[in-house]
């Protein structure tokens, strides 16, 4: 039968056989020594020897060529040049991947029914020497089970799985499969893509491109079905009636189907109870808004939802949303001038209801350590920072998380804050009429960047006749610059909190500044800043990455609502129930529903979390487009079947001849030691 060789430049190794050759060819002449009183009389006589050498033990000599020779011819690796058959086991075993969607549009009815049929009739396709791997895709993609044939194991990993929440990607899937495919030592490749083929999926740029001899088997499961109604969006508009804030909720109802929908029942619920329910009319391939009555906001984390009665997608039947009363920022200001030189700050943080500014004005004098309780930023205005008690509290309160924005004035002294203070303070500096200006501005720093865009507001217009100079050491950042270089706006971290130092101060007495356009939004932002607020989004999306730790996610009213920096006994709670432990912080959003999230937090925080409605667009592409972006170059029909077709290197994996002749020469070797031995122990026995 003929064969061949993989790597038959080992054949050159056949040059050892020489070895055994000159082991029983070399003699040693063996001579028995005599005892001679003396040697002085006696002369050496040159011995010449012409006997003819000769190979003594065939068997042996035979043992030890045929190991040498079976081991070059192993590393050879070769391998029989048999034609086969199309019905051969050897052409035709598979590696077959079974990629199934499990998108949220796969919910629609019937859809994920005839999925799994059609995965487990391709299980039921399999042969007993092909191979399988379930595949999971949505927005990304996992791998169910590992490479097998056992038909019960592959049903196994296929049970209890239900359509997520997530979009359709093609592109995870197909490089999961991709990667599987290539490394497999099976002579044919499949691919079972089973999907409703969503047109959104695919954008043909996912980089995908199938090894050789891979066929890709499209099992569509939509009817065609496009009709689906869906809540769309959700707005909020707040008032204030009476000291109590009242929510206007407006729903965005769509329907995509061809034909108009009437009288679609809509209901808001908050808490789990339904407030309202509300009738409307959608014409076909179009949308149509819902205005709910007004609620009382008397909370937080009221958890919200505007449902639609079930269709046959229910996964966009219902939005959820958490709201939270008015995320006011509570701001303490200790004054320490006579003729309330904070006012003009005061009022501009009073003009401002996103965030609202609780603000509370104090003597410095008279602040305590308990004033800090509960507050988001400490404001201390032209004022002496008194030593002891007040200022350790002080310094725990940004270590915490807390921010202290520093006014310096003619009265300011912060000796007792030496290690929150980010330089040395000096001499007050007078500039004369007109005044200096801000000559450096880092537009990049969230206290300015409100003011990056043209006709946004000119900074520069503000006059300063006087400000304090700060040797600024490694510890600060110099966030603005007067134009003589001296610093106006320096920042420190310090903890979980940071320090603002304003070198001038915030009335008419010391700068026109107050007196400008600019000043009402830069108050804000510095406050903004300080406290680290956030706005709280009242809904994401599957699919995100949510920082959990930061305050973007939760109501932020004091510095206590800032988690501690190590969150190792952070966990989330999944709208399902599952645990998901948070030890970074970021939490990828994968079920619609509400998250709870616990640990390291004054209280739980509440995540809406609803489908991306991309995916109810349920319209759908050809298969056949991605068959042909991710089929291979070189062939664009099935899988070739005879042995010809078959590499040598495929063929040479299935045979593994090079590992039956290592077994042989083993026992060779093994044989040729227990005789060389025996005849040894006879040798010398004679």
């Amino acid at each position: 039968m003929p064969f061949s060789f993989l790597a038959p430049i080992f054949l050159a190794g056949l040059a050892a056989l020489a070895i055994p050759v000159a082991v029983h060819l070399i003699q040693k002449e063996r001579k028995d020594a005599v005892r001679f009183p003396s040697l002085m009389f006696l002369s050496q006589v040159p011995y010449k020897s012409t006997r003819r050498r000769r190979i003594r033990n065939w068997l042996l000599f035979a043992l030890r060529s045929a190991a040498v020779f079976l081991l070059v011819a192993a590393f050879s690796r070769p391998l029989f040049d048999r034609e086969l058959d199309a019905a051969s086991p050897l052409a035709t075993a598979r590696e077959v991947v079974i990629l199934v969607d499990r998108s949220f549009s796969m919910g629609y009815a019937g859809r994920w029914e005839r999925a799994t049929g059609a995965a487990n009739a391709a299980i039921d396709g399999l042969s007993g020497d092909d191979r399988a791997t379930i595949i999971f895709f949505d927005g990304g993609a996992t791998i169910a089970n590992q490479p097998t044939g056992d038909h019960a194991r592959l049903r196994s990993a296929l049970a209890g799985v239900e359509p997520g929440s997530d979009v359709t990607r093609y592109g995870p899937g197909l490089k999961l499969a991709q990667g599987i495919l290539e490394t497999s030592d099976k002579p044919r490749r499949e691919i079972v893509l089973i999907s409703d083929f969503q047109r959104a999926g695919w954008d043909g740029g996912e980089g995908v491109r199938l090894p050789a001899r891979t066929t890709i088997n499209p099992i569509n499961v939509s009817a065609g079905e496009t009709e689906d109604l869906a809540v769309g969006n959700v707005a909020f508009r707040r008032e204030e009636t009476n000291e109590r804030e009242r929510v206007t909720t407006t729903a965005r109802v769509v329907n995509t189907g061809i034909d108009p929908v009437n009288g679609v029942a809509v209901a808001l619920e908050l808490n789990g109870r339904e407030l309202e329910t509300k009738r409307v009319d959608v014409a076909a391939n179009d949308a149509a808004t819902v205005v709910f009555s007004p609620f009382t906001l008397s909370e937080d984390n009221m958890r919200g939802a505007v449902r639609l009665a079930p269709d046959r997608l229910t996964a966009d039947d219902a939005f959820h949303f958490v709201l939270s009363r008015g995320q006011a920022v509570s701001v303490l200001i200790a004054d320490g001038g006579t003729s309330r030189g904070s006012l003009y700050l005061e009022r501009a943080l009073g003009i401002s209801d996103r965030p609202e500014y609780r603000v509370e004005v104090k003597r410095a004098e008279s602040v305590r350590g308990a004033d800090f309780a509960g507050r988001a930023v400490v404001i201390w205005a032209d004022a002496t920072v008194p030593p002891g008690e007040t200022g350790r509290r002080l310094r725990e309160f940004v270590e915490n998380g807390g921010g202290l924005l520093l006014i310096a004035g003619q009265r300011s002294n912060w000796d007792a804050l030496t290690d929150l203070v980010p330089g040395t303070v000096g001499r007050v500096t007078d500039r004369a009429d007109p005044g200096g200006s801000l000559g450096y501005i880092d537009y990049s720093h969230p206290a300015f960047e409100v003011f990056r865009a043209p006709r946004s507001g000119d900074l520069s217009a503000a006059r300063f006749f006087r400000y304090r100079p700060v040797e600024v050491d490694a510890t600060g950042e110099v966030r603005a610059r007067f134009d003589d270089g001296q610093p106006a706006l320096i920042e420190k971290s310090v903890g979980q909190g940071r320090v603002l130092v304003w070198t001038s101060t915030m009335d008419n007495y010391w700068s026109d500044m107050p007196l400008q356009p600019v000043f009402l939004p830069l108050a804000h932002q510095l406050v903004r800043h300080a406290g680290g607020f956030a706005e709280a989004s009242p809904w994401f999306s599957v699919g995100q990455v949510v920082d959990v730790a930061g305050a973007a996610v939760a109501t932020v009213d004091s510095a206590a609502a800032r988690p501690a920096a190590a969150g190792r006994d952070r966990i989330a709670i999944a709208p399902g129930g599952d645990r998901v432990e948070v030890p970074t912080g970021l939490l990828r959003l994968e079920e619609r529903g509400f998250y709870e999230v616990r640990g390291n937090t004054r209280g739980e925080r509440i995540l809406a979390v609803n489908v991306d409605l991309a995916e109810s667009e349920l319209a759908m592409m050809d298969p056949q487009d991605v068959v042909a972006a991710v089929q291979p170059r070189e062939d664009g029909g099935p899988a070739l079947a005879t042995a010809m077709q078959i590499p040598a290197e495929d063929r040479e994996r299935q045979q593994h001849l090079w590992w039956y002749l290592l077994v042989v020469t083993f026992i060779i070797l093994a044989t040729e030691t227990a005789l060389s031995n025996r005849l040894s122990r006879r040798r010398t026995a004679r």
